[in-house]
């Protein structure tokens, strides 16, 4: 997939390291999957009109209101987010490289089987969207569902 710009490599590799840097190479890489999932099926994750963020990008895909919760205001992250030496440290470069093969990837090589969802199994049984629906992969702490790829989501 050669269709993504610089800023959106960008974006992808801040998201997975604020949501996943805790994780395993193979955690962080199935969040980054859930990325790419939801980019390669644009829906309602990417069309927040009025937010300055081209749609249907891995920018409006990650960054959209209420999509990764570290780009929420009231995130703890997102200070780390906004903050520039993010950008260079050693856990942002290689998960920035790992992004970059993520979206090089062929498709048969996606650990989460299609997932544009994920949770931690720690609060998977309180989160109302998750409640009751059955996960197509557990990678690390997070369990992968495959909810909303037609673009109606499931929530």
């Amino acid at each position: 997939m050669s269709n993504y710009s610089d800023y959106d490599l960008e974006i992808m590799a801040l998201t997975v390291w604020a949501e996943a840097r805790g994780e395993s190479e193979e955690g962080q890489r199935a969040v980054a999957w859930v990325i790419r999932n939801r980019y390669e099926h644009p829906g309602w994750w990417s069309r927040e009109k009025g937010d300055g963020i081209p749609d249907d990008t891995i920018a409006a895909v990650c960054r959209d209101p209420y999509q990764f919760s570290c780009w929420n205001a009231n995130d703890p992250n997102r200070a780390r987010l906004d903050d520039p030496a993010t950008l260079r440290t050693l856990g942002y470069i290689r998960i920035r490289a790992l992004c970059r093969d993520v979206l090089d990837a062929p498709d048969s090589e996606d650990p989460t089987n299609g997932a544009d969802y994920y949770c931690t199994r720690a609060v998977a049984d309180k989160t109302t969207w998750a409640r009751g629906k059955t996960p197509v992969a557990t990678i690390g702490h997070h369990q992968f569902y495959r909810l909303g790829l037609d673009g109606k989501g499931d929530r």
